[in-house]
């Protein structure tokens, strides 16, 4: 039985039974850790020692929800107009704005307090004018009146006669012929009242959609309402779309039958892509058969525990998931396959036509994603034409889809070759004309391409001097290479959305220590209105201030890195203070905030009494050089920790007021992760004394196949050779890089060599304080990540402290209030000495 350690509990009785029932600890007693943080007698008489839980709870993210009102305009573009109309909220209430860019006007879209009295009349019940049940509308295609939905009732608003009448109950996810869609709304579909997409992915010019139901492919012609079952093979795992059944394992026995038998009748969107003619579809198709499967235990499910299985496929496993592709032409019975084999276990992606339906195009890329080609398919001939070629040794081969400057026309093709991500042009056939963009920046995405006039805006980081390397800006570039022009100057990140015309733009601009504003500009990247700024009065009526950034030297003494720092809002200089870092080593981000959040858990932990920072680190930040972002590939464990440290004591030798005897780390996932390295690794385990590690993916070679060879690489070697020489990490000295070898699909004699090192491996060095924590419905970051680790840390006889969120995935949901708590008292505890948790989550037990 493990016993739960005397210095988790709280300054008051009572409060034990409550926090023994979910924590397991690894020890008996605290005073067997050799490695503890400053107790009270310990500390300097100016060192900060008791929590400040009231100003904490003053700028409780949860608290602060009401306040934290609109930060950004989204706009929702009327038809192919520059008009557009948003919804925007302040201290005053809620508002929706029509702006015309060309006469530089706005008002409100209609008299709120008419509809809201016109609402209240037939709908039987009140409705405030400030705060109308509804955030989202759609227009009629003709602009006269504007629809909405309230408890499933459609209701139309005529604007000229300020009339208000109901259309009846109608499903949310439905729009009625005669209303526009709003294609231009960011993150998907429009303001018709959000939901699912649409389960039918029409033909360019809509004379049919396709559908998947129950795993199988279908095809429906729109005159006839012929419904033509493509397949007929479609099983789990090997499927062209169903609808998910994993989340029903949460229900219990009878709700989960019922739910599987509405699931198979329900049509799901299938991912198919047409051709521009309309003639035909291609479809990648995965087959995850062969996939081992992982388990996880739901002991909340009623009235017994369930088991939920799903496949997921491992680092260097034989069997991982196969994609196939094919191709449907209308008139004709089933699938034809379509062969592009070339490397073992390939992964397709960017799968389009450029014109007509005779030739198809894609790109393919191995396992360890070293390699990859943008290939044609002559699907007559079944001829296949490598068009562009990528590869690169020690990281992986980014890649973006495809774009064409005009339809038909030439390429425009992101590669990172140049040790930065830029984008290049080719012609038709694959010849390099030109580089579109150039130099030591980052461009990061298209954002609109006019294939008329060939005019190109991109997104990009890091070009602007004397701006941190992280904060957005939009360009634009002719096709031709030529008029290269930064259209929203400012040091600020912003965050542009193009009218329909591309002749304006909404500029939503921020940093993390700058309040963020909303603009439209032209398409000179002047500023033609002045929209909205947020309102953050009541978070000044608390005595709120912004975070300070910074940015020090990594371990090698050359390169930038950046960090946000945030202090109590009572700092007083003449005290010390316990320094918190919020980590995520990347490589697919860094946790570190560009633009403004009033309500940052980071801005909460401060307040207590701490120095919290979030800091970058090599390895991190995929928007910087390759050279920076590919830093740790082949070390998934150490690679962040020694910025981390080196970044900390620089800190420390320009403030006097930070404690490097109290320097405390946590995170999520692969912060969880990287808690864990940094708490266990020497020299750091001196350095770092307390950590809390969230959902920590403690065993990449129980991670996901995917993501772990991405970022660690491998090895292809022939089955049966010598595995002398193993490395730390895993490498052996006769096997042949994936990337060095041209083998096919069909060569079953190879086999992939991965180790990346574990948290698991360093239990033994374990010093200070550390707390574990995960869900038992983990099934991103599996659960047996952390159990490994305190397996590992109790027979290497260690103490610390594990925390079990009962049903929770790798999210944890509605118990986010009670785990934050949990880490804001653990840190109170063993970096301040403050055993008096007045205030704490246990205060309700007395």
């Amino acid at each position: 039985m493990l016993h739960m350690n005397s210095s988790l509990r709280a300054g008051r009785q009572g409060s034990i039974a409550t926090i023994a029932a979910m924590l397991l600890l690894g020890a008996a007693a605290a005073p067997a850790r050799a490695q503890t943080a400053s107790s009270p007698q310990q500390l300097n008489s100016n060192s900060v020692g008791h929590a400040n839980w009231a100003l904490a709870d003053r700028f409780n993210p949860t608290t602060l929800k009401p306040v934290m009102y609109s930060s950004a305009v989204e706009p929702r573009w009327l038809g192919k107009s520059d008009s557009l109309w948003y919804n925007w909220r302040d201290h005053t209430g809620s508002h929706f704005y029509l702006a015309v860019p060309a006469t530089k006007t706005k008002r409100p879209l209609f008299d709120q307090v008419k509809l809201a009295a016109a609402l209240t009349e037939i709908g039987h019940r009140a409705f405030d004018a400030q705060d109308l049940p509804f955030k989202t509308l759609n227009f009629t295609k003709n602009h006269k009146s504007i629809r909405f939905s309230v408890d499933s009732v459609r209701y139309d608003w005529n604007l000229a006669s300020e009339s208000l009448r109901s259309l009846g109950h109608m499903d949310p996810d439905s729009i009625p012929h005669d209303e526009e869609r709003e294609e231009n709304v960011r993150g998907g579909r429009g303001g018709g009242g959000g939901g699912a997409p649409d389960f039918r992915a029409y033909s360019p010019d809509s004379t049919a959609f396709a559908f998947a139901r129950n795993h199988n492919l279908f095809l429906v012609e729109v005159a006839t309402k012929d419904t033509t079952q493509i397949t007929t093979d479609g099983v789990k795992d090997y499927s062209f779309g169903f609808q998910d059944t994993t989340g029903i394992q949460l229900l219990d026995e009878n709700l989960q039958k019922a739910a599987r038998k509405r699931a198979k009748e329900l049509r799901v969107r299938a991912n198919v892509v047409w051709s521009p003619d309309s003639r035909a579809f291609a479809v990648i198709r995965t087959d995850s058969r062969k996939v081992k499967s992982l388990y996880l235990v739901n002991d909340l499910a009623e009235p017994r525990p369930t088991l939920m299985s799903y496949k997921y496929a491992m680092p260097g496993e034989v069997n991982v998931p196969q994609q196939e592709l094919y191709v449907y032409r209308r008139g004709t019975k089933g699938l034809t396959p379509v062969n592009v084999s070339k490397w073992k276990d390939q992964r397709l992606m960017d799968v389009h036509w450029r014109v007509g339906s005779e030739k198809l195009r894609l790109v393919r890329r191995d396992r360890l994603q070293r390699d990859l080609e943008l290939i044609e398919v002559d699907l007559a001939s079944k001829s296949v034409t490598p068009l562009i070629s990528e590869s690169i040794k020690r990281a992986v081969t980014e890649s973006q889809p495809v774009r064409y400057v005009k339809r038909g026309g030439d390429m425009i093709w992101w590669s990172e070759r140049s040790g930065w991500g830029q984008y290049y042009l080719y012609s038709p056939d694959g010849h390099l004309k030109r580089a579109l963009t150039s130099g030591p920046w980052h461009a990061d995405k298209i954002a609109e391409v006019d294939t008329v006039r060939g005019v190109v805006w991109i997104n990009g980081e890091g070009r602007e001097k004397g701006e941190n390397p992280y904060l957005q800006h939009l360009y634009r570039v002719n096709g031709d290479g030529t008029g290269f022009v930064l259209l929203d100057a400012g040091n600020y990140n912003h965050d542009e959305t193009l009218s329909p015309t591309k002749r304006y733009s909404v500029d939503n601009y921020s940093r993390v220590d700058y309040v963020p504003k909303s603009v439209i500009r032209d398409a000179t990247g002047a500023v033609v209105m002045q929209l909205e700024s947020m309102d953050i009065s009541p978070l000044i009526q608390r005595g709120w201030k912004s975070p300070e950034t910074f940015a020090v030297k990594a371990a090698d003494g050359t390169t930038d890195v950046y960090g946000n720092m945030w202090k109590p809002f009572d700092f007083d200089s003449t005290k010390t203070y316990p320094i918190i870092a919020h980590v995520y080593p990347g490589p697919q981000t860094e946790s570190v905030n560009n633009s403004f959040r009033g309500d940052a858990g980071e801005q909460q932990l401060a307040q207590l009494g701490f120095i919290v920072i979030q800091i970058g680190n090599r390895g991190g930040s995929p928007i910087r050089s390759v050279a920076y972002h590919r830093y740790g590939y082949g070390n998934l464990r150490d690679y962040a920790l020694a910025d981390k440290k080196a970044g900390i004591e620089q800190l420390a030798a320009l403030h006097h007021w930070i404690d490097l005897k109290r320097v405390g780390i946590y995170g999520h996932s692969g912060g969880g992760f990287l808690t864990g390295a940094a708490m266990m690794q020497p020299p750091y385990n001196d350095f770092f004394k307390v950590g809390v590690a969230e959902s920590g993916n403690h065993d990449n070679n129980i991670y996901n196949q995917n993501w772990s060879e991405e970022n660690q690489g491998g090895k292809l070697e022939k089955k049966g050779a010598d595995s002398a020489g193993t490395s730390t990490a895993g490498r052996r000295r006769n096997a042949t890089p994936m990337s060095e070898s041209d083998t096919t699909t069909a060569d079953d004699s190879l086999k992939y060599v991965i180790h990346v090192p574990t948290n698991i491996e360093l239990a033994k060095n374990l010093k200070g304080n550390l707390l574990l924590e995960t869900g038992t419905m983990d099934n991103n970051v599996h659960p047996g990540n952390t159990i490994r680790l305190v397996n590992a840390l109790i027979r290497a006889n260690k103490r610390f402290d594990f925390m079990v969120l009962p049903g929770k995935p790798h999210g944890y949901g509605d118990m986010v209030p009670y785990t934050n708590r949990l880490m804001m008292e653990y840190f109170t505890r063993h970096l301040l000495g403050d055993q008096d948790q007045e205030g704490a989550v246990y205060e309700h037990n007395q």
